[in-house]
């Protein structure tokens, strides 16, 4: 496997090998006439019902039309926010784990019996893949990017083929709290109230758990994982792993060198392991279990306080540690119960 790139999302097993972009400026542009299809009839009654939406995002603002009814989502877990929101996507993005139409089980209930199309179904290569010819067949009003990358030659292509709103303005690419994605999408599908609603569920959940987990509060914590041998992949603190942690009364520490300045984390090679002593040391490798023989069998992984103290922490069951990867609005329901279970009883000893 190639050199990890901190400010691209790494699933499992990722080559992280760039693709090229294979469609030129002008064969998108032929499809730019698809983003006058939208249907009308918007969800906002403060808004008059054939009102177009202005959003603003990181690569500007859209002016996206009322109630969109087909809506392409191409940031690698976008699926999640629109679907919270009652809105059946289109077509999708294939980030990892082998679903039906890349949905996993905590959203399947919301796709119900949708077959969106899969852009990219089995070939994720840990950088964006936009398939703009595929988009633009499927005749999208709507184009979301939320959890992705996107320069601004991707976004003027995209932007050719129908409205796509961007990642969140003001946070990195990779990096935007899960609240700010699907707020976001709240205001491209003009369903604020729903957004807000969903977003306030699961914050609830998260403070209900920290109010139960006081033992929690002020103790530093790091995740990490394994993806190439020599170095363990650490998560920097503005990474959607690193912020539930943070919601959950930890302190994600920022001293680490080679994570100063890195979007969603960097790796830190075996010699510098006892870079990775705090308190607790959790170590999602849910898609790849076996790593956890690899990591015990490193020469300073025993001699670490950490591992003494009983306190590094295997996530290996595959749903929730998948769960916590894709950090949204309907996955993280599955996942905070599961790692208070697991991280509790260390701090207790």
């Amino acid at each position: 496997m190639g050199t990890l790139t901190p400010t691209r999302p790494v699933g499992p097993d990722s080559d992280l090998t760039r693709r090229r972009l294979l469609l030129g400026a002008g064969a998108v542009t032929a499809w730019g006439v698809l983003s006058g299809c939208a249907t009308t009839g918007g969800t906002d009654p403060a808004r008059p019902a054939a009102a177009p939406n202005r959003v603003e995002h990181l690569r500007g603002v859209t002016e996206v039309p009322a109630d969109p009814q087909r809506v392409v989502t191409v940031g690698y877990s976008d699926q999640d926010a629109v679907l919270a929101l009652g809105v059946r996507p289109v077509a999708v993005t294939d980030w990892y784990g082998d679903y039906p139409y890349a949905v996993w089980p905590w959203a399947q209930q919301a796709l119900g019996d949708a077959k969106p199309t899969v852009l990219n179904k089995g070939q994720f290569t840990g950088t964006p893949d936009y398939r703009y010819e595929q988009i633009a067949a499927l005749r999208p009003d709507l184009i979301l990017g939320l959890y992705t990358s996107m320069s601004e030659d991707e976004y003027r292509k995209l932007s050719a083929i129908a409205p796509t709103v961007g990642p969140p303005k003001g946070y990195p690419e990779f990096a935007a709290p899960w609240e700010a994605v699907t707020r976001l999408a709240g205001q491209a599908l003009g369903r604020t109230d729903a957004a807000e609603k969903a977003v306030a569920g699961v914050k609830d959940k998260v403070e209900a758990t920290r109010r139960a987990h006081p033992e929690f509060a002020g103790r530093t914590a790091l995740v990490a994982e394994r993806f190439q041998p020599g170095a363990s992949f650490v998560r920097s603190p503005g990474d959607p792993r690193s912020q539930l942690l943070t919601g959950l009364g930890f302190v994600v520490p920022d001293d680490i060198p080679a994570l100063q300045g890195q979007n969603d984390g960097a790796p830190v090679s075996d010699e510098q392991m006892r870079l990775l002593d705090r308190d607790v040391l959790l170590w999602n490798i849910g898609s790849k279990p076996s790593n956890r023989a690899i990591i015990e069998k490193l020469p300073l992984y025993p001699l670490l306080n950490v591992v003494k103290a009983g306190r590094s922490i295997f996530v290996e069951d595959p749903l929730v540690s998948g769960a916590w990867t894709w950090g949204t609005v309907l996955s993280l329901p599955t996942v905070v119960d599961a790692l208070a279970a697991k991280i509790a009883p260390t701090l207790a000893r």
